[in-house]
């Protein structure tokens, strides 16, 4: 939806309510898909008086996507002829095209694309989602009053995902918001079979699960806000869909609210999925040999610390599946120009017993793989309308290769892709993976399945 649909829409908001009726509004809007169930209960959970809810429910349909208007309008010509009038009028007076209008005290964005590789990077940044029937029975249970959200609920709120139930805590849903498939990822038609390595099982309907922090906004201004991130999201959700896996997203993460999330996840049937991924994008920075993440409160999140939450001994329904960690964060605030390479001698360090047999107990890291953005010391980048560096390059790549190349040689193309990027001042941005007992290779196998 466009700034001019937008507008139209509140600035008539009072006489569009009075031409409308709510329920059959309400629900026009979930039989065709544009508001979810658990949107349309959390409208009705927090508003009692039905004008409260009739108003907020049209500024829930400003926040529904590019097709939003034309949705509504269809609803309105069935349904509210005069309503209709309205929206199809001429031009709004007094409306500015390039105005930033603000809805509920956010600014609504919506980029559904796709972003294809540029030549080059213009930005450096600082520390850095019959059926009829089934709807119909569902419909039946959106009454008007109070109703409790289960984490059975299917969907998110839009914009800044904040999913809460009516005491107002964060609950786990996953992410059912509608994103265009621009990025198509290749199929699988049959396994790989490697010569020498065993690989993790990746086959069955329960592919992977996958969660997503992204913060775009820090409270108070403490951190600049991370513009592009918005690309960054629309991507990342079309990649892991298309590969099967349960996204659940959330913005603008409190430390709490985290740690919640965490917890329910982890208590969840969600992880006995084959592959566990888990993606952070936010500003950063790398001290004295830690990686840290600022979250939305300005609070800090140690990498450490989110590796230990998910390790053998704290998450024992992982224990043997593969574990994916991806840290789009600045570690430093220098910018990397390249440098000339200098000879240097390499020795052994220490000395290792061939002749032991190798224990059977379980190490407390294992099958873990993980990539960070940049190396420590220096800034990740993030195209202000494209993304983020590592997001926009993985995405492409992973589309491209993922249907018969494994994750380890998925990463090594994301960071030659990397590598090929550079600054308005010829910064450029290199790519840092390392593993923890991963020692099968892990294949996607989009769109393969035996069972």
């Amino acid at each position: 939806m466009n700034q001019l649909e937008r507008h139209r829409i509140l600035r008539n908001m009072d006489q569009l309510i009075q031409n409308t009726n709510y329920e059959v509004l309400k629900k026009e809007c979930y039989l065709r898909r544009m508001l979810s169930e658990v949107m349309i209960a959390v409208i009705e959970d927090r508003y009692r008086d039905e004008a409260s809810k009739h108003k907020k429910l049209f500024e829930k349909i400003t926040k529904r996507g590019p097709t939003a208007f034309q949705t509504l309008l269809e609803i309105c010509q069935g349904n509210f002829p005069a309503a209709y009038k309205l929206l199809k009028g001429g031009p709004v007076v007094g409306f500015n095209q390039n105005q930033n209008l603000n809805v509920g005290g956010q600014h609504e964005t919506f980029n559904s694309t796709f972003h294809p590789n540029r030549r080059r990077a213009v930005s450096a940044n600082f520390g850095e989602s019959s059926q009829l029937a089934v709807q119909q029975q569902r419909l039946e249970r959106l009454s008007i009053g109070s109703r409790s959200i289960s984490a059975e609920d299917e969907d998110a709120k839009n914009n800044n995902q904040e999913i809460e139930t009516t005491d107002g805590k964060m609950r786990l849903v996953e992410y059912l918001e509608p994103v265009q498939d621009l990025l198509k990822v290749k199929l699988t038609t049959r396994p790989q079979r490697p010569r020498l390595l065993e690989v993790y099982p990746m086959t069955s309907t329960r592919r992977g699960v996958i969660f997503i922090v992204n913060i775009i906004k820090y409270k108070n201004n403490t951190h600049p806000t991370r513009n592009g991130a918005e690309a960054d999201r629309d991507n990342l959700l079309s990649l892991f869909r298309q590969l099967g896996f349960t996204v659940f997203y959330y913005e603008d993460l409190t430390n709490g609210d985290f740690q919640l999330l965490v917890k329910e996840l982890k208590n969840s049937p969600h992880l006995s999925a084959e592959c566990f991924a888990f993606y952070i994008l936010a500003h950063g920075n790398h001290n004295k040999g830690w990686d840290k993440i600022y979250l939305n409160d300005n609070s800090i999140l140690f990498v450490h610390d989110i590796l230990k939450l998910f390790n053998n001994e704290n998450c024992p329904k992982l224990i043997g599946r593969p574990k994916l960690f991806f840290f789009s964060i600045c570690r430093g605030d220098r910018a990397d120009f390249g440098q000339y390479r200098s000879d240097a001698n390499t020795e052994r360090d220490g000395m290792i017993n061939r002749n032991k047999e190798p224990p059977t107990n379980m190490p407390t890291y294992a099958d873990m793989y993980i990539c960070f953005s940049t190396v420590p010391g220096f800034s990740a980048h993030r195209d202000t309308s494209l993304g983020s560096w590592l997001v926009e390059s993985m995405c492409k790549v992973w589309a491209e290769h993922a249907h018969d190349t494994d994750v380890e040689q998925l990463m090594k193309l994301v960071g030659k892709e990397m590598a090929r990027y550079r600054t308005e001042n010829l910064g450029m941005q290199t790519l840092a993976c390392e593993q923890y007992g991963f020692y099968d290779l892990l294949y996607l196998n989009p769109g393969y399945s035996v069972e």
